[in-house]
C-alpha cells in the first residue's frame, strides 16, 4: 500500500474523490474507538454528525410495547449509520450499538452539507446509500409482517452470508424478532435437509438454491 492510500485508509468508502476533497472531508472529521456494546447514540438524539462506520459492527434498535429490544439493522463496516437522519435533519429514530469493537469516523454534518452535498458525485452517492436503507426497511416490514419464521430464517441467512461467521444463533433470532426456541426449531429442518450445518455455533450455508427456495415470493 503506498502512502496516498494509507493516509485515506479510513476514508476508503468515499475512494471517488479527489485527494484535496479527501483533504477537506478528514478535516472536518475525527475518529473515535467504541468497544463492544458500547452506544454510539441513543433515540431522540441530535444528529448532529455522519457517522461513518470504518470497521466492526453495529446495530440499530428500538423496544415494543413490552420493552423488549427489536433490531431494526445491523451494519458491517465500512457503511453509513443512519444518514437520512442528517438528511432530514431530525433527531435519531432508533438507538445504535456495537456488535462488536469498532471504529467510526464523526464528520460534522453542517459542514459537510456545506462543503460537499452540492457536489452533484457526493449527491448521487448519498442517494444511494438513502436508498439502500429504504430497501433495508422494506425488508425489516417483510421480515416482522409477511414472513413466517422459516421464511424469516432463509431469507436472512440467504442475503447476509459473510455476517454468519461473526453472528451467534442466538442474535440472529434476536435479529429477526424470533424465540430461540423457534429458531432452533427451523435450523434443525434446514439441517436435517442438508441445507445448513453449524460450526462452532455458527452457521454455513450448504445448498444456496435449495435454503432460498424457502423465500417464495419475496
Amino acid at each position: 500500500m503506498d502512502n496516498i492510500s494509507r493516509k485515506y485508509d479510513d476514508y476508503k468508502y468515499f475512494n471517488f474523490l479527489e485527494e484535496k476533497d479527501l483533504d477537506k472531508l478528514k478535516s472536518i472529521s475525527s475518529k473515535k474507538m467504541y468497544k463492544k456494546d458500547e452506544i454510539l447514540f441513543y433515540k431522540g438524539d441530535e444528529s448532529k454528525y455522519l457517522h461513518l462506520l470504518v470497521r466492526g459492527i453495529a446495530k440499530l434498535y428500538t423496544h415494543d410495547f413490552k420493552d423488549n429490544e427489536v433490531i431494526i439493522h445491523n451494519l458491517t463496516g465500512p457503511a453509513l449509520i443512519a444518514e437520512i437522519m442528517n438528511y432530514e435533519d431530525i433527531n435519531f429514530l432508533a438507538n445504535c450499538s456495537f456488535e462488536t469493537d469498532a471504529e467510526v469516523i464523526l464528520i460534522d454534518y453542517n459542514k459537510f452539507r456545506e462543503e460537499f452535498l452540492l457536489k452533484p458525485d457526493i449527491a448521487m452517492f448519498f442517494i444511494k446509500s438513502l436508498t439502500k436503507k429504504i430497501k433495508f426497511l422494506q425488508n425489516f416490514i417483510d421480515y416482522n409482517v409477511s414472513l413466517n419464521s422459516m421464511e424469516k430464517i432463509a431469507k436472512f441467512l440467504y442475503e447476509n452470508e459473510e455476517l454468519l461467521q461473526t453472528l451467534k444463533q442466538v442474535k440472529i433470532a434476536q435479529i429477526l424478532n424470533i424465540t430461540p426456541e423457534t429458531f432452533s426449531r427451523q435450523l434443525s429442518k434446514l439441517k436435517k435437509e442438508q441445507i445448513i450445518e453449524n460450526e462452532k455455533g455458527h452457521i454455513k450455508i450448504l445448498n444456496h438454491n435449495k435454503l432460498h427456495s424457502f423465500i417464495g415470493n419475496f
